[in-house]
């Protein structure tokens, strides 16, 4: 995979992300993903599935830094299917791990666009709005029978956190489903180490201390050392990828949602 590649990875789901937008206004929620779509899916999935930890870098560094919707989402998905993998996962849930994390945010296409691209923290009524997401995306994709039933659950049930704090369901403990604490960690992650408007990224050593912090109580700990493992088997070029982060602008340079 190269950096150049990676750039029209992202500007290739950004259009097919905003082709489901468009269609879910035309056509209604049973009709919005195109046999086209779901190929591409299919054939994306299976290259992330290919793809290396490295990888994330070429990800990040093709014109999209920032937690916008097609990186922050191809990112979690190769994320996430690394981890499930280095936890010995059957291929079959490897490939629904993937499923799941690449559309976990796909609710996020109907949030307004001056919350999700305000240039500052959110007050607490826009994070409420933003929380709805999951519950929106849930919904989005639950009849759709092209979808194994545990990747739509991990788009319902992403943001819910061991001690029951998460929402939208507040579910706690064995309620949550491995895979789905596998996308949450892989969303936290990559969500960190993502330039904001309001703050630089972290390096990828020190948002996983703050992860640490956060398990075992929020965050399924076994996963998150299943993450350590990875940043430190490639932490070799991390001090050169986040000066390179930091030189970037937080723009998103694709359409998303037009």
């Amino acid at each position: 995979m190269t950096e150049k590649k990676a750039s029209r990875e992202i500007c290739d789901f950004s259009k097919y992300l905003n082709e489901v937008y468009q269609r879910y206004y035309v056509v209604g929620n049973q009709e919005i993903f195109t046999v086209k779509f779901r190929a591409y899916l299919k054939q994306l999935i299976k290259k992330l599935n290919e793809a290396s930890f490295d990888d994330l870098k070429k990800y990040r560094n093709a014109n999209c830094l920032s937690n916008c919707l097609p990186g922050h989402s191809i990112r979690c998905a190769l994320l996430a299917m690394g981890i499930a993998k280095e936890l010995g996962l059957r291929q079959s849930e490897i490939t629904e791990i993937g499923l799941g994390a690449i559309l976990h945010d796909i609710g996020k296409l109907f949030i307004p666009r001056e919350i999700l691209d305000k240039p500052c923290k959110l007050s607490e009524v826009e994070f409420d709005v933003i929380k709805t997401h999951s519950e929106i995306g849930f919904q989005v994709l639950k009849k759709q029978k092209w979808l194994p039933v545990s990747s739509v659950q991990i788009v319902h049930n992403h943001h819910e956190r061991l001690d029951g704090s998460g929402y939208p369901n507040h579910l706690a403990g064995d309620e949550i489903h491995r895979h789905e604490r596998i996308v949450g960690v892989a969303d936290v992650f990559d969500a960190m180490t993502s330039k904001r408007n309001y703050r630089e990224a972290l390096s990828y050593e020190f948002a996983f201390l703050e992860i640490v912090k956060e398990s075992p109580q929020m965050l399924d700990g076994h996963i998150v050392l299943v993450l350590g493992d990875l940043i430190k088997k490639h932490s070799h070029s991390q001090s050169e990828l986040t000066k390179q982060i930091k030189m970037r602008r937080e723009l998103c340079h694709y359409p998303c949602v037009k």
